[in-house]
């Protein structure tokens, strides 16, 4: 079990590394563009202290720091794209060539950053990437019958709140699949329904019942399903600041929810 949340582990950060290059990469555009249109020069040491008492200079310097933090940005998410294609030659092809272009970036003339920003953005929309490549959620095998219909509902009512953006609830799906899942686990371990007697208890609580049963949870999967449980609290409870986890947050706890279900019924 330690090995295959190892590799779920690897694809969930995969993933995260190819949304980090590509919320850099359109960083990187905006910037781009607006340094030619406020004729930025990247050549040009600005001092900060005359820039406090010159608006132009103060523009020119905000601008172009835009752009280098940019440019460092797309530069420092770039260096773990080369793992995100194993068997796909031609995808893998694309990528490298994506990654050679990204040191030609670090240069001052716009015109030619400009040409290879261009270059590098036609090349992306050719790549199919893992979460454009593939659903995010599917349904995992040996869901039991009595509750697979219930699991795949909520678990294609899961795959409409990413889409569109809904993380918070997505988050809070991802809560009550486990909870279906547990409970159906403590009913085959102990022939007991727990909802009759605990309607409330918690994804914390039913891992101590079967704990109780002597149902020993992996503790890898165990760790899944309180940090998995932790993002829906904080999602779900009222809070001084709401909490809104973030595409990529969002996408690790599917992930995580799509494995623990997998293993869960696995004997």
């Amino acid at each position: 079990m330690i090995s295959g949340f190892l590799e779920n582990y690897k694809k969930i950060f995969s993933l995260v590394d190819y949304m980090n290059f590509k919320i850099n990469f359109n960083k990187l555009k905006t910037a781009l563009d607006n340094a030619v249109k406020h004729n930025v020069d990247l050549d040009k040491n600005i001092d900060t202290t005359k820039a406090m008492l010159n608006y132009n200079l103060s523009q020119q310097g905000y601008y172009q720091r835009l752009l280098l933090n940019a440019i460092r940005g797309v530069k420092n998410s770039s260096v773990q794209l080369h793992q995100l294609f194993q068997t796909d030659a031609n995808a893998q092809e694309k990528l490298n060539e994506l990654t050679e272009m990204v040191p030609e970036i670090e240069t001052t003339d716009l015109d030619r950053l400009k040409k290879i920003v261009n270059k590098m953005d036609l090349l992306i929309k050719q790549i199919e990437f893992p979460s454009e490549k593939e659903k995010l959620v599917y349904i995992p095998s040996r869901i039991p019958v009595d509750i697979k219909s219930e699991v795949t509902a909520d678990l294609n009512e899961l795959e409409r709140c990413y889409k569109n953006k809904c993380y918070r609830s997505a988050v809070v799906l991802c809560g009550r699949v486990l909870e279906i899942a547990l409970h159906r686990k403590y009913f085959d371990v102990t022939g007991n329904d727990i909802l009759e007697k605990s309607p409330g208890i918690g994804l914390g609580n039913l891992i101590a019942k079967l704990k109780e049963k002597n149902v020993n949870l992996d503790p890898a999967l165990t760790n899944q399903i309180h940090l998995v449980n932790q993002v829906r609290i904080f999602s779900v409870h009222k809070k001084k600041e709401a909490f809104y986890p973030s595409e990529q947050q969002t996408q690790a706890m599917v992930l995580y929810t799509l494995d623990i279900l997998e293993k869960i019924f696995s004997k």
